[in-house]
């Protein structure tokens, strides 16, 4: 009997519910550093914790490269402790980079749901295809 090992295009791992992974209370320097997950995410929640403006907020990227260059996202800043502005990002990712966007430190959490996909699917994280920072 053939063994069976899920991956990228395997709709199944995205269908069912996703492994919760939360990391809380980072801190984003003028050093780019990296989140690795223990497996392929589904979806990602980055919520900035800086309260004054979205320039407050870290780069987030999926490459070194283009949280150095122009090719990063920075989440809305949270205006208050319940506050639902946050976009989830549906990608397929097995990392994301980050560091401060405006030279000071910011303050963020990363939610993410995970698949039971191996990030070995994913041997780069994307990075160098095009559109992907």
């Amino acid at each position: 009997m053939p063994s069976y090992s899920p991956g990228l295009g395997d709709s199944g791992a995205y269908q069912v519910s996703s492994r919760p992974f939360f990391k809380g209370e980072i801190t984003a320097d003028n050093v780019i550093r990296v989140i690795e997950f223990p497996t392929v995410t589904n979806w990602i929640l980055v919520r900035n914790l800086n309260t004054s403006r979205l320039a407050d907020g870290p780069r987030i990227g999926f490459s070194e490269a283009g949280v150095s260059a122009n090719n990063y996202y920075v989440p809305v800043s949270a205006n208050s402790v319940n506050d639902t502005t946050h976009e989830i990002l549906y990608v397929k990712v097995s990392k994301i980079y980050y560091k401060s966007n405006s030279g000071g430190n910011q303050n963020f959490q990363v939610i993410a749901g995970l698949t039971s996909i191996p990030t070995g699917s994913i041997p780069n994280n994307w990075s160098g295809s095009a559109g992907v920072g």
